[in-house]
């Protein structure tokens, strides 16, 4: 009696999570999502389109999902945006001294002590300092707009 018991509950719970994993499938494949722009332009995104301009979308598409490849990539840019927000900074806080000094110092090997810069050199690290900041707080062109140039 057990046995018969135990092989209907079995196949019981088997048909049950097909039933449902047929469900989930099948939901997978027939929700739509759309996407639109309204005129102050705000995007939208919901399940009947807002407007004629609205655009279906699948849960598939990639506006949902990124590849690993594309995650790295994010990842990689963040990292260097970081860098680069750090240099740029880095770049305004030594301009913002240079400004403030009375003159400007370099370490003399020979001499083993610091000697005052003359005043070309100044001029030269005021340059030097102002073209650190418009590479590090501009962002970087990419290969397609440069080629256009």
């Amino acid at each position: 009696m057990k046995s018969i018991t135990n092989l209907i509950v079995n196949l019981s719970l088997i048909t049950l999570f097909s039933c449902v994993l047929s469900g989930v499938a099948l939901a997978k494949k027939t929700t739509e999502i759309y996407k639109w722009v309204d005129k102050e332009g705000r995007v939208h995104y919901a399940a009947r389109p807002g407007d004629s301009s609205a655009k279906k979308m699948h849960l598939g598409s990639r506006i949902f999902h990124k590849t690993d490849e594309e995650k790295q990539q994010a990842d990689a840019e963040k990292k260097q945006n970081d860098v680069r927000a750090k240099l740029c900074q880095d770049s305004k806080d030594t301009l913002a001294k240079y400004k403030k000094a009375p003159f400007l110092n370099r370490y003399d090997e020979e001499r083993k002590q610091k000697v005052r810069l003359t005043e070309s050199e100044t001029k030269e690290a005021f340059l030097q300092a102002e073209k650190d900041i418009r590479y590090w707080c501009n962002p970087p062109q990419k290969a397609e707009e440069s080629k256009d140039e």
